[in-house]
């Protein structure tokens, strides 16, 4: 397989697993590659130029450690020691935030849990001109991509050795995570559903029922049936209640998602890939 800087991480584990333990030596930030719920969210989004930043390292150090595997690398010209941040000038909002909240995401990536949810609730609960401030081990560029994608201007520096510091500012526009009238996400009635379910048959099923499973087996459940899915079939899931984490992950990906509320800790949905 030829890859060169701009090749995602998720290329390369499907080409060849043992890319994940060769990728987890290159620095103590990658290491969390090894953490399954992590690396499906980060693996498809994630560059080898852009996790050389998460790591503080270089391209030419997954080089180094990739192409022994077998993997044949073609040098672009844009190859560089890599900052574990880009320099950028201190934004003037900085000196004028309104409040300023700390959120020290380490212990939870620590455990293998995903703080993405809890990031965008104290985000969401800001006052208009509050900051929200992520500690963190590495910068974290697929979070930084996505809240610019919604008009969130951000900032990060290295804090401390080993620790950087990522800034969201919030401005008078609210971050919405629900899906808007016409997206590819729908909440739909009782009967129009189960119309829906009708027309499939059990062989294009996969039915999961993630209502008793503790947290966060039901996200990991769900994304390992999506990563096995065939082109004909539809992940059938039974939830506890409507999982806005697992719907922000699945925003950039290629599904239509219908949901029906039966009742209080009873959500069904049916994730059709979309061709």
């Amino acid at each position: 397989m030829r890859i060169n800087q701009h090749t995602k991480i998720s290329e390369l584990i499907s080409y060849n697993d043992l890319s994940i333990e060769a990728i987890a030596a290159i620095a103590k930030p990658l290491r969390k590659i090894r953490i399954p719920v992590l690396r499906r969210i980060l693996a498809p989004r994630v560059s080898i130029g852009e996790a050389a930043k998460i790591g503080g390292c270089s391209v030419a150090d997954f080089r180094a450690a990739l192409v022994p595997l077998g993997f044949i690398w073609m040098s672009d010209g844009a190859e560089k020691v890599n900052d574990p941040f880009d320099a950028a000038e201190r934004p003037s909002w900085m000196d004028d935030a309104a409040v300023t909240v700390v959120f020290d995401v380490r212990p939870l990536l620590e455990m293998g849990q995903d703080p993405l949810k809890d990031i965008f609730q104290l985000y969401r609960s800001l006052v208009a001109g509050g900051i929200l401030c992520i500690s963190n081990s590495f910068v974290p560029i697929p979070l930084i991509r996505r809240m610019e994608e919604r008009g969130v201007p951000s900032y990060s520096h290295e804090w401390a050795e080993g620790e950087f510091r990522s800034y969201f500012y919030k401005k008078d526009t609210v971050l919405s995570v629900q899906p808007a009238e016409g997206d590819h996400i729908s909440f739909v009635p009782k009967r129009l559903f189960e119309q829906k379910l009708a027309r499939l048959s059990a062989l294009q099923l996969v039915t999961l029922d993630v209502r008793t499973l503790p947290m966060p087996q039901p996200m990991e459940s769900i994304l390992e049936a999506l990563a096995q899915l065939k082109a004909d079939e539809v992940v059938y899931v039974k939830h506890r209640k409507v999982p806005l984490h697992l719907l922000e992950e699945l925003d950039h990906f290629s599904y239509r998602i219908f949901i029906h509320k039966q009742h209080p800790g009873d959500v069904h949905l049916l994730i059709y890939p979309v061709k």
